[in-house]
């Protein structure tokens, strides 16, 4: 398709688009913004003219993600919470040697710079972010000394193809709620894959609790939900096995305000256990949706 055949397109979506809610509130109270002298400037004036821009700048975006490729990704890893906080890529970048490739991708909330959980987030994730990538750096450099001290060979090492991965997800957006997933892993060795979930009550700037959402007696609901799942999903497959410590193994006895969930697209909290944390890594991390 080219590019006129793209503009064409584009302006049939414009003209099929319905005008959002709210923007005839939004365009009269600039209009109504008075001048240096008091007066109140009037609809009939400048009101083509405002009309004739913003319809403009539709156009424009929307032929720019019809156009530009690279700019459409740029826009779809933009996911914004309401009208007041969006997600971004803050830092991007990749850089490889003979013994590895790092890709990273820091995330960053942004729109409510005064709010003081938004604030502590995103100082967490640089951190965590800055300290797992010189952690990486060291696990690889003390395996590659063993197996280059085991007989092991440069080129053997090489060719292991050891990536260290940073990347993050959004996983729920609301006006007041935000559920931001942080994942960081080596793919030499599973012990060193971590996540990090991020809950955000951005209303009342605070992390978000299981007790906030499922009220004062979230641990037994949660519970009870945990367990009749437990047992539905080692009746559907004989081979798995979750631990509850009375093999002497720790396993899941009870949620707590530690436990890490997330809020997935319904808004229902999902708990996260790690492998190894309450059943044989094999089945990897498990979830449990409570259902509100």
């Amino acid at each position: 398709m080219n590019k006129e055949d793209r503009i064409r397109d584009s302006k049939k979506i414009y003209d099929a688009t319905e005008i959002p809610n709210g923007l005839s509130e939004v365009v009269q109270k600039a209009i109504q913004q008075t001048n240096k002298k008091g007066k109140v400037i009037q609809m009939k004036r400048y009101g083509k003219r405002i009309a004739a821009t913003a319809a403009c700048l539709v156009i424009g975006f929307i032929a720019a993600l019809n156009i530009s490729e690279p700019f459409a990704a740029a826009v779809a890893k933009v996911p914004v919470v309401g009208e007041l906080v969006q997600v971004v890529t803050w830092r991007s970048y990749v850089y490889q040697d003979d013994d590895k490739t790092v890709q990273v991708e820091v995330p960053q909330i942004e729109g409510q710079e005064n709010n003081s959980a938004v604030t502590d987030v995103n100082a967490q994730i640089q951190k965590i972010v800055a300290d797992y990538e010189k952690q990486a750096e060291q696990n690889i450099a003390e395996y590659k000394e063993a197996f280059l001290a085991t007989g092991g060979t440069e080129e053997e090492f090489t060719e292991k193809g050891i990536q260290v991965d940073v990347q993050y997800n959004v996983k729920y957006q609301s006006d007041t709620r935000l559920s931001l997933e942080l994942i960081a892993n080596e793919n030499w060795c599973n012990a060193y894959n971590v996540q990090y979930f991020y809950n955000i009550d951005l209303k009342n700037e605070k992390t978000l609790t299981l007790e906030d959402i499922l009220g004062e007696d979230y641990i037994s609901i949660a519970n009870e939900s945990i367990r009749e799942q437990m047992q539905k999903r080692m009746e559907d497959d004989e081979n798995l096995v979750y631990w509850d410590g009375s093999d002497g193994i720790e396993g899941f006895t009870t949620v707590d305000e530690n436990t890490k969930f997330y809020l997935n697209e319904k808004g229902n909290p999902v708990v996260v256990f790690a492998p190894y944390e309450i059943a044989p890594g094999a089945f990897g991390a498990q979830e449990f949706e409570i259902i509100l």
